[in-house]
């Protein structure tokens, strides 16, 4: 799971998100996030989350590139996380303590977290499942590039 850095700078991310309602993931969570480095450092690395049909779709674009799309083929579109699989990816502190919703593909999940005492506030992180054990990576929404 992640290590106490990760934690309290995911806490401290919560903090200072303000927007959206708790739940699942809805047309309110479409949009464009930077991939954040160590220290909270913008990356450059852009990800859109859309809706299509009905379905989930992401695009990525690397720094000077276009957007491509991300998302797997058809068979391995993303779906709503289990509870157990939400389970396996936040430490249990978060469990209890913050709303949490993912959907999810064969190769990552998109979460959007809110604390239960303050649910105005939110954020959002990927989670990385092809890395053997997941592995969250922090975004923040930007506006479209």
């Amino acid at each position: 799971m992640m290590n106490k850095i990760q934690a309290l700078f995911l806490i401290a991310a919560l903090s200072v998100m303000p927007i959206a309602s708790a739940g699942g993931l809805s047309d309110s969570d479409v949009g464009t996030y930077e991939y954040l480095g160590q220290n909270h450092a913008p990356s450059g690395v852009l990800y859109r989350l859309s809706r299509s049909s009905g379905k989930w779709v992401a695009s990525g674009k690397l720094p000077g590139k276009e957007w491509k799309d991300i998302s797997c083929d058809p068979g391995c579109e993303y779906r709503n996380s289990t509870t157990k699989e939400i389970q396996s990816y936040f430490p249990s502190d978060w469990l209890a303590n913050a709303d949490i919703a993912c959907i999810q593909n064969i190769a990552q999940a998109f979460c959007r977290f809110s604390p239960i005492k303050d649910p105005g506030k939110v954020g959002h992180m990927v989670i990385a499942l092809v890395t053997g054990k997941p592995a969250p990576v922090m975004v923040r929404r930007v506006d479209d590039r």
